[in-house]
């Protein structure tokens, strides 16, 4: 696009290319046809301003338009009927006109569906009946051997050209819903645990994000973007969280794990961790989202409830039955 012109719209953007190849292309063949039954001069100068400078002028068009995309969908049709003139201009060559027909109704249908279509193969055909009254019908359908080879091979070409970027576009737009679903999966994740202490990791297990909730146990500079998340777990307990977030570099797990965590008044409250990962389009872990829960009055009341139970067994088992006075002496 020239500097200083303003962005036209993607629909715009997305024709140029193939509407400048698509019709440099059929000027080759229009060449060549020319040459093939010795036509005029003029039809080449003619073809030249049509297939070699009109793209250009329809793009720029589109950028300066008011209404960006009504101007390229006008274009559309500018297109059919044009090139329906030139259909009675090669005096209906079968394989060119076929190949121009093809390309303005793929173009319609794949800009606004079975409307449109129709709307272009109308224009098509008044363009078709408008030029040949004005030059005199003339129907001469055989081409050359090297002007229907170009011409197959130009439509498919085309066909495939288009179909590689709806290919592409159909990509972009399951990526996008992929990403869509990893967000939702961890705003339920995080939803769920609204209470609790998150903290988003990157592959190198530096903190990315911490929720405020972390101010309850931790000192504010400890866990700032970039510290590292291993520095608020107890010594002892480090190499336990790097086997577990190990598992998140293969896959995503559900196991949990307890670790003592380094509280800024000293405690090492014990705490219940699980996370989820986000993978990025070539399935490698982009971050790690961790939920922490305080389960230290639980861990602490289970250990009571054990010992009690463990005093309970060992003072039962030190009880001895009575002997009857009937077996003494």
């Amino acid at each position: 696009m020239p500097l200083g012109l303003p962005t036209a719209h993607r629909l715009a953007r997305l024709n140029y290319a193939p509407r400048a190849l698509a019709f440099g292309y059929t000027f080759l063949v229009l060449w060549t046809l020319v040459a093939e039954r010795g036509g005029s001069t003029w039809t080449l100068v003619l073809g030249a301003l049509q297939f070699l400078v009109y793209p250009h002028l329809a793009y720029l068009h589109a950028c300066i338009a008011r209404d960006s995309k009504r101007a390229e969908l006008r274009n559309l049709l500018a297109d059919a009927l044009m090139l329906g003139g030139w259909a009675a201009q090669v005096h209906f060559a079968l394989w060119p006109t076929f190949g121009i027909l093809a390309a303005v109704s793929l173009n319609s249908a794949a800009s606004g569906g079975f409307r449109k279509l129709f709307r272009t193969a109308g224009l098509f055909a008044l363009g078709a009946i408008g030029w040949g009254a004005f030059s005199g019908y003339r129907f001469h359908p055989d081409t050359g051997p090297v002007v229907s080879v170009l011409s197959g091979v130009g439509i498919v070409g085309y066909i495939s050209y288009i179909g590689q970027l709806l290919f592409d576009q159909n990509t972009r737009l399951l990526r996008t819903r992929n990403a869509l679903r990893k967000s939702e999966e961890q705003f339920r994740f995080i939803a769920e645990h609204a209470g609790d202490l998150v903290a988003v990791l990157d592959p190198l297990r530096l903190i990315r994000y911490a929720s405020a909730s972390h101010a309850r146990y931790f000192k504010s500079d400890s866990y700032e973007p970039g510290k590292s998340w291993l520095e608020l777990v107890h010594p002892e307990d480090r190499e336990q969280v790097r086997q577990f977030l190990d598992l998140f570099a293969t896959a995503s797990t559900r196991e949990r794990v307890h670790l003592r965590m380094l509280a800024s008044s000293g405690a090492c409250p014990v705490m219940e961790c699980q996370g989820n990962t986000v993978w990025d389009d070539t399935q490698n872990v982009q971050m790690v989202v961790l939920i922490l829960r305080d389960v230290e009055e639980r861990v602490r009341t289970d250990i009571e409830r054990q010992l009690s139970s463990v005093s309970q067994v060992a003072q039962r088992g030190s009880v001895l039955p009575s002997t009857p006075s009937a077996l003494r002496g």
